[in-house]
């Protein structure tokens, strides 16, 4: 994604040594006379150029190193779409190494807030919690310890703090589930915190909040890790990372196969609809 912010002309400064030059009345009104059509020109062509820009819709993906992972392979979903290229836009924002407990590096309710403003997303996809089994620090610098009695409570009061700062700017926002890991510790982990983002959202009942379930390999049963899996034309390869937590490109391609259906049903509950482009085609391949 490349975030461009928009620059003046420098048509006015141009006019303004013009001015300064001219010392007759008669100058004067000569050069206000070339310069108002032309300023409204260049109104209009800056507004169209701007209603352009706004017209897209805009993504955001913000989080811990996971959603890079979604940002990767939904990136590659639009890119392979010239319909999907002109329609959308794609924000980077994943944080890695970074959390909901470790503020004194990036604080998410603060971030998150600063990536509204800045891309002005029309749905985002959070993930977050991969790196959090630690002590937390919370936006004021105070600590709390790794397996003191109040930790639990503290973190689920960051994470409240998050989620009512990512809806704020009244975008859609989908948090997705933390997938299946290869470590049972990490396992154990996740499974609490993603039921614990679920029952934060329901809590919350924000209509553009929404909690998706992790990506699974296994269509029913109990998920469990597995490094490698089918890929989308079914040939067996490997979709997962050597630490036990990330994906592949073939893996992303997977997780984005699941998520990419997720997002344009959002987006057309908010009234956004894709379906100029995705024909039956692009809909089976996905």
């Amino acid at each position: 994604m490349v975030f461009r912010s928009g620059s003046g002309s420098g048509i006015g400064d141009r006019w303004r040594r013009a001015f300064g030059a001219a010392s007759a009345l008669g100058a004067a009104c000569l050069v206000l006379g070339l310069i108002l059509p032309l300023a409204a020109t260049q109104g209009r062509a800056a507004t169209a150029t701007g209603g352009e820009a706004s017209s897209k819709i805009r993504i955001a993906f913000a989080g811990d190193s996971i959603v890079d992972n979604y940002w990767s392979g939904i990136e590659r979903i639009v890119d392979a779409n010239a319909c999907l290229k002109n329609t959308v836009e794609l924000g980077r924002f994943a944080r890695n190494g970074t959390g909901l407990t470790r503020g004194d590096r990036v604080y998410w309710p603060r971030e998150i807030k600063r990536i509204d403003d800045v891309f002005k997303p029309t749905l985002s996809v959070v993930s977050i919690g991969l790196n959090d089994r630690q002590f937390i620090v919370d936006g004021n610098g105070a600590r709390t310890a790794w397996g003191a009695p109040d930790w639990t409570d503290k973190y689920r009061h960051e994470l409240d703090e998050f989620l009512k700062a990512a809806v704020a700017s009244k975008a859609v926002v989908l948090m997705v589930g933390m997938p299946a890991m290869r470590e049972a510790i990490d396992n154990t982990d996740i499974d609490g915190k993603n039921a614990m983002f679920a029952d934060a959202i329901a809590a919350l009942g924000d209509p553009n909040l929404r909690y998706i379930e992790p990506w699974r390999l296994h269509a029913a049963g109990t998920e469990t890790f597995a490094s490698y899996g089918p890929d989308k034309s079914g040939r067996l390869v490997q979709i997962r990372t050597p630490d036990g937590q990330h994906f592949t490109v073939a893996g992303e391609d997977l997780a984005a196969g699941y998520l990419f259906p997720k997002i344009v049903e959002a987006l057309d509950a908010a009234g956004k609809n894709l379906d100029q482009c995705l024909t039956k085609q692009s809909k089976d391949e996905q």
